[in-house]
């Protein structure tokens, strides 16, 4: 028999559970899974349905059974019983919860207690919420408090959420209300209209890449307007407009190209959009009537990115000026033949994008300006090698060449601090400014442009070179090949005031003992036992200053020059015994004829101060500070030079580096606090206390060198 006929069976009978109990009878019936259960849901009851669950045969479509129950309260709590959450399935659970009403939704969004119970994670939460209606999920929204402390959902899933409502007040609304970043910020704005867009982007405070998605997503009628009338808006965001244009699709790229000519744009702007297009579109477009300078940029190759441009450096050169923002090259293994070439694209374009690699992954950045400029410092270098040096006298003067160009940071670890520029190859030649990983990076450079291998390595704190199968002559006639260690970062204070480098062509066992500070305690600057336990090659004392006095460094006797100065600063002490301030002053005389440009290498004479020029027994103070701070007017807060006294004879002094005179200046406390200000990193690390705001008792001396690797004023430093 058909279903047909046990429909007609069911309309007659009163019982009719029994007949749904009665394998009997429904084995009489031609019947499908999907009969019984659309017969079940059209005469049977919700309790009636309950009671079918009982037996065997229909406890195998529980789901089913559950799904066809009318009353949700009852579903609810079926669901919930015990015996039910070891035969429903978790994501059972979750398909009979997206088919219920949108107030049963709710309720269970409502209901903490219910959600723990089952286990219901924010990702599902979301796709509950998903799957209200448009009216109903904008109320919920509007509840912020259940999304953010109760659902907890995180602010991507709110953000999506918000994205694919229809109603743009509330996507607004929302948008403004709930605090999510703003790159999510940015993505609800894409799907706003136009009009809407541009609002949230003057309104909101969007980074420069998410302003330029918002910009894209406007369609091209309004962009092109917005570009023409808001020119002051996206240069002061850095935008560009080819860095809009080259994310639009081939379509709107084409439809924005047809509206250029009519475009206020300068010249290079157009070039740039010109350049960057899709290939396919530049294929397509008629240059007959374009003037040289747009044919030539159609003609360049745009890289997959669409920011950038692939440069010939063999072809013509001169087709690439103004487009200096396209242009992102790596030189670093540029041969001599390429580096010219390069070196006269610089000229062409100044502001191009020269990068450098560190550890491989992390790419820093310095103009086209720079690079030259930098290169002809380095060019002179190796120029003045001779051809008979070895590659140990080679590297003694390059090690020494930066040490007299390169000072650390001088803001390092302050909110100043620019963690790129300083570690930019070429920048740093320029600016005269490093930290450890970027000075180390210099000198591997140069000495991979004559041949000498090294290897960055690096501690958790500190960053030098292990230089690889060099060879070194030892005083007694030997030469040893191998693996050395070089800091050149801890010898630059010793190179800038001639002194003697304790880091240079140390042996790993050596080198770890430069960590040792007085009281005992290892700083492990140079740990690193997987990478330098083949650092073995050491040269000696005697071996070294014979190195360094081959090449012009030292004496005839192989003493550095700083044994002079410290001579001379010793001899001052003794003849001005008697009057502490004019010894003060004519230390600071003798630093500024030592080292002309010391005011401006803060750190290495921060070094030379703390641990020499007023280092003396007829110094006599309560506390000396050498330190630096920033002068209140400078809204970059370059570092300055200080130095801070406090003795009895004396009372308060206060000096400053001055750059621009070259000497250290006296000030009044008074005027001195009204003019300079401690870095907030500093503050916290003293706990907001200045170095005079406090008089303490007992002598102490301050110094916040980073790069000396101390020189150390003893008898016979210089021998």
């Amino acid at each position: 028999m058909e279903p047909e006929d046990l429909r007609k069976r069911l309309e007659k009978t009163e019982d009719k559970l029994s007949i749904f109990t009665n394998l009997e009878i429904l084995n009489q019936y031609d019947l499908y899974v999907d009969d019984i259960f659309e017969l079940i849901k059209e005469f049977l009851k919700d309790e009636e349905k309950l009671k079918l669950l009982e037996y065997p045969i229909y406890q195998e479509y529980e789901i089913f059974m559950i799904k066809s129950i009318i009353d949700e309260n009852i579903v609810l709590k079926v669901i919930d019983e015990n015996n039910r959450k070891e035969t429903i399935p978790h994501y059972s659970v979750l398909n009979i919860i997206h088919d219920l009403s949108d107030s049963t939704k709710k309720q269970i969004l409502y209901d903490q207690d219910f959600i723990e119970r089952h286990e219901i994670v924010d990702y599902e939460l979301k796709d509950i919420i998903e799957s209200l209606s448009e009216g109903e999920k904008e109320k919920i929204l509007e509840e912020k408090e259940l999304f953010i402390d109760k659902l907890q959902l995180k602010s991507w899933q709110i953000s999506e959420l918000i994205e694919k409502l229809s109603n743009e007040e509330v996507k607004m609304e929302m948008l403004k209300g709930y605090p999510i970043e703003s790159y999510l910020k940015a993505r609800i704005a894409c799907t706003l209209n136009a009009q809407n867009s541009l609002k949230i982007l003057k309104e909101e405070d969007f980074r420069r890449y998410e302003k330029i998605d918002i910009l894209a997503s406007i369609g091209v009628e309004h962009l092109s307007e917005f570009l023409t009338s808001n020119k002051e808006f996206y240069r002061e965001s850095n935008i560009h407009p080819y860095q809009i244009v080259s994310i639009l699709e081939p379509k709107e790229q084409k439809e924005f190209i047809e509206k250029l000519e009519g475009m206020y744009f300068a010249l290079n702007e157009k070039r740039e959009i010109l350049a960057t297009l899709d290939e396919e579109v530049k294929q397509s477009i008629d240059t007959t009537n374009f003037p040289e300078e747009f044919k030539s940029a159609i003609q360049i190759k745009a890289e997959n990115s669409g920011n950038r441009i692939h440069v010939n450096l063999e072809g013509e050169l001169e087709k690439y000026r103004g487009l200096d923002n396209l242009i992102r090259i790596n030189p670093e293994q540029f041969t001599q033949e390429e580096r010219n070439q390069f070196m006269k694209l610089c000229d062409i374009c100044p502001n191009l994008q020269v990068i450098n690699t560190l550890h491989k992954l992390v790419e820093i950045v310095s103009t086209g300006r720079e690079y030259k400029q930098a290169e002809e410092w380095i060019s002179s270098i190796l120029g003045n090698l001779k051809p008979n040096y070895s590659d140990a006298q080679k590297l003694a003067i390059i090690d020494n060449c930066i040490g007299k160009k390169i000072s650390y940071s001088p803001d390092f670890d302050t909110e100043a601090f620019d963690a790129y520029d300083n570690r930019a190859l070429w920048k740093i030649i320029c600016s005269g400014y490093g930290v450890c990983n970027g000075i180390a990076k210099v000198e591997q450079y140069i000495l991979s442009r004559i041949g000498i291998e090294s290897e960055m390595v690096t501690s958790e704190k500190h960053a030098f070179l292990k230089v690889k199968n060099i060879e070194l002559p030892f005083a007694n006639g030997e030469i040893k090949k191998g693996n050395t260690i070089v800091d050149p970062t801890w010898n630059l204070a010793n190179h800038r005031f001639n002194g003697k480098p304790n880091n240079f062509c140390k042996s790993y066992e050596e080198i770890r003992k430069n960590d040792i500070d007085e009281e005992e305690k290892d700083h492990e600057t140079h740990k690193n036992d997987k990478e330098l336990e083949d650092a073995t090659l050491n040269l000696d004392n005697e071996s070294l200053r014979n190195l360094f006095k081959s090449v012009g460094l030292t004496n005839e006797k192989g003493e550095f020059p700083v044994k002079d100065l410290i001579e001379k600063s010793r001899f001052l002490d003794k003849y001005v015994a008697s009057t502490p301030e004019e010894n003060i002053n004519k230390q600071f005389l003798l630093l500024s004829k030592t080292c002309p440009e010391f005011a401006k290498c803060q750190n290495s004479t921060m070094s030379i101060l703390s641990n020499i020029l007023l280092n003396h027994e007829n110094l006599r103070f309560n506390k000396c500070v050498v330190n630096r701070v920033y002068d209140r007017k400078d809204k970059e807060k370059e570092a300055t030079l200080f130095v801070y006294i406090n003795s009895n004879e004396l009372g308060k002094k206060f000096y400053f580096a001055d750059k621009t005179e070259g000497k250290m200046m006296e000030l009044l406390e008074e005027e001195f606090t009204k003019k300079f200000e401690c870095y907030e990193e500093d503050l916290k690390r003293t706990n907001g206390i200045r170095p005079w705001e406090v008089i303490e008792q007992e002598k102490e001396k301050i110094d916040m060198s980073k790069d000396s690797g101390k020189i150390i004023a003893e008898e016979g430093e210089g021998r």
